[in-house]
């Protein structure tokens, strides 16, 4: 029996050795932190192995600073900036802001949305569609004034902050302006100003989590009442009756060929007319990639009392509309989205997500969607309203079900841990025939 023991000892080496074998390539199959892992490289942003962080950039030769807002959860990240500064600058505050999100798809690909509010308008809704008509290029337009909100008495910030609702932790930060100063011109003219207001302040809050597969970024927005309008010019007008829309440009960048669908139809912002649109779609080699999700409700505050306008009352609803370049004024059309140029040096790609990407910029030329959020009634009134961006992380395809793990991958560890299977029950039977066989030769020497 002895001599039986020590022959086999070997077989016990030979099991490790492949146990050890399988271990290693499951581990170099799945990443050890989540589905993605930045890549180790130099960031403007201390933010590597953070959950979440929030912090202050400064820009070399500039007395203007960045805040800035991470999140890195479930392979996907979530960045935000927004201009500010120190409080011994002697100018207002500029109102320029970032939200961007990268994630990856099944195959690997990397993906970078960001979106950026650029302009406020003032419009009369004339036939009712609760939407802006606009055609600079016929001169005909329910667009009354671009509105400048480009400098604020002062700021506040909330840091990110992890809060469970559930099972599912949120991760929710704001940033807000106080007095936000106005300046309206006139959108066909573009000469002087016609008109100079205050906000009580402006409120940007968000809130991101991720279920599953599918991450929800939800905008919130609280545009305070008019406190202070002084009329400039010889016009004579009141905000009474009056509509607001605010005015986004996006950029999507991604190795592969994209395509933006509005309501199921392509969209192209050099073609086409301005309609209302419940959702806006971007796929990367026809793979469903990211939603942006608008329309429901919006809160109008009347001094004391809220009124919650339901979306099945047209005049109240939040609409919006994907907007082609013929209702952007020409002057508007080329000019730079505010503070694009200030984000741009300080959003390098490919030291925040590795790989290989293009130099970062946005502009209405080249957005892969340009769209308004319109409330047909505002009347310079309080407006609160939560539009809400999705992700789809691994997604395969526009209707798979998306799996925790890449299809491609999980396939190859099953052929592999099939295959390192069949030889371990080959090896054990080989093994057992053997030590049979050298313990009947055992008893019968000693017989």
């Amino acid at each position: 029996m002895g001599t039986a023991i020590i022959k086999t000892t070997p077989n016990f080496y030979v099991f490790a050795l492949i146990a050890a074998l399988l271990t290693s390539l499951c581990l170099s199959v799945f990443p050890q932190n989540g589905v993605f892992s930045l890549a180790d490289a130099s960031s403007p942003l201390p933010v590597e192995g953070l959950e979440f962080a929030d912090g202050s950039i400064a820009p070399e030769y500039s007395p203007l600073l960045i805040w800035y807002n991470w999140i890195d959860v479930s392979g996907t990240q979530v960045i935000y900036y927004s201009i500010y500064t120190p409080p011994n600058y002697s100018y207002p505050v500029p109102i320029a802001n970032l939200v961007g999100q990268h994630f990856l798809l099944a195959d690997g690909t990397q993906v970078f949305i960001a979106s950026a509010l650029s302009e406020l308008e003032v419009y009369r809704d004339l036939n009712g569609d609760g939407i802006p008509q606009a055609d600079f290029t016929s001169g005909q337009s329910e667009i009354l004034y671009y509105m400048y909100t480009n400098m604020s008495d002062s700021f506040s910030m909330t840091p990110v902050q992890k809060v469970m609702q559930g099972s599912i932790p949120h991760y929710q930060w704001s940033f807000t302006y106080e007095n936000v100063h106005g300046y309206l011109q006139n959108a066909t003219a573009r000469l002087g100003v016609a008109a100079s207001l205050i906000f009580s302040h402006l409120r940007l809050r968000y809130d991101f989590s991720v279920n599953g597969n599918v991450s929800n970024l939800k905008t919130s927005f609280d545009i305070g009442k008019v406190t202070s309008f002084d009329i400039l010019d010889s016009s004579q007008f009141t905000l009474e009756g009056l509509s607001l829309a605010l005015l986004y440009a996006t950029a999507t960048y991604t190795s592969k060929p994209y395509s933006t669908y509005v309501d199921g139809e392509e969209y192209n912002s050099t073609a086409g007319e301005e309609s209302s649109v419940d959702i806006a779609q971007i796929q990367v080699s026809g793979v469903q990639a990211y939603d942006f999700v608008f329309g429901g409700n919006y809160t109008l505050n009347r001094g004391e009392n809220n009124e919650t306008h339901q979306a099945n009352i047209e005049t109240y609803e939040a609409k919006a509309e994907a907007v082609t370049l013929s209702s952007l004024s020409i002057t508007i059309r080329i000019n730079p989205i505010k503070g694009m140029g200030f984000f741009r040096d300080q959003l390098n790609l490919a030291d925040l997500f590795g790989g290989s990407w293009q130099d970062f910029n946005m502009d209405y030329e080249s957005s892969s969607l340009i769209y308004r959020i319109c409330f047909s009634a505002w009347d310079g009134l309080q407006i609160q309203h939560d539009p809400v961006y999705i992700g789809y992380l691994l997604n395969t395809s526009e209707n798979s079900q998306i799996s925790e793990f890449p299809t491609i991958l999980v396939v190859s560890v099953l052929t592999v841990v099939l295959a390192v299977s069949l030889i371990l029950l080959v090896v054990v039977r080989r093994c057992r025939r053997l030590a049979n066989q050298q313990w009947l030769s055992t008893f019968d020497h000693c017989q």
